[in-house]
């Protein structure tokens, strides 16, 4: 176990997050790493572990821990994707904004991820063999990068950590779908197509995908104020990242207002979420504004 802290701390200082964080992955965390190997051995096979939470919920975080602790510690071989990083490109996002709904152009929802590629991928890292690779999105640029930043894995691996925004969450019925949720899809989808299109799009393309996992964990928000609150504050991470990096172009920093904007393409689904991924998950936190673990939603199974 000490062997296990020390590396918590090592991945703390590499990453520059809070000491807070250390405390918290050592109080909650932890008991994911041992659901994770537990269920590895039962399964007696490569295992796909979802871990879903809204954005800016710190489930990026989470995952590059658990990447690190299950290799450098539990000695598995381990892939993490990124559900952000199978966005389809910007052309293609407008191609299916012509066709189906002009709110297609804008990344984000059920429809404009490349699931084909993304099922395919993890399908491969966890039965077959060679070298398996998989996009990176630069949401900078909003747009994906050249293929010379994509990740390659050699499969099969152990683990396949996959981290989304909607992992796990279902479609929803006809009936919800008729009202509009906020002041976006009162003005821009005033029918109801664009949200018809995106929830079967999750029932069609996203949950096969679901249906494989083998555990889900759930970082949980307290309310979705705080999503437009962590939205901004990745934003202004990007914004560094591309300063550091003395980058010039690219996406300007969306301001405070502009954030709320974004964020309501995503408020539909976070609600149902907010609902449904609780029963769903395997093991979930309750978060507080900010961030840090407040306690366990239900047991770990």
């Amino acid at each position: 176990m000490e062997a296990v802290r020390e590396l918590i701390e090592k991945f703390a200082r590499e990453r520059d997050v809070s000491g807070e964080f250390v405390q918290t992955a050592n109080d909650w965390y932890l008991e994911a790493l041992a659901l994770i190997t537990a269920r590895h051995r039962e399964a007696g096979r490569p295992i796909l572990v979802g871990i879903s939470g809204c954005q800016g919920s710190g489930k990026s975080t989470l995952a590059e821990l658990l990447f690190a602790l299950l290799e450098e510690h539990s000695g598995y071989k381990v892939a993490l994707l990124a559900l952000d990083d199978f966005y389809l490109g910007r052309e293609d996002r407008a191609d299916r904004a012509r066709k189906l709904h002009r709110l297609f152009a804008t990344r984000g929802v059920p429809g404009t991820h490349d699931t084909a590629w993304m099922s395919r991928s993890i399908n491969d890292l966890l039965t077959g063999t060679g070298d398996v690779v998989t996009p990176v999105f630069d949401k900078s640029r909003d747009d994906r990068t050249g293929s010379e930043r994509w990740h390659h894995y050699g499969a099969p691996v152990d683990v396949v950590l996959l981290e989304g925004w909607c992992l796990g969450i279902p479609a929803q019925s006809e009936a919800d779908l008729r009202s509009p949720c906020n002041e976006l899809e009162a003005s821009q989808d005033p029918g109801g197509e664009w949200r018809g299109h995106v929830n079967r799009f999750l029932a069609a393309d996203y949950q096969p995908l679901f249906d494989r996992l083998d555990l889900l964990l759930l970082l949980q928000a307290p309310n979705f104020d705080a999503v437009a609150q962590w939205r901004f504050e990745q934003e202004q991470h990007l914004a560094r990242q591309q300063t550091k990096r003395g980058e010039t172009t690219g996406r300007a920093l969306m301001d405070e207002q502009q954030i709320k904007d974004f964020v309501q393409y995503f408020e539909r689904l976070t609600l149902h979420g907010f609902e449904e991924l609780p029963k769903r998950a395997n093991l979930a936190w309750q978060l507080g504004a900010d961030r840090t673990v407040s306690g366990r939603l239900g047991r770990a199974s």
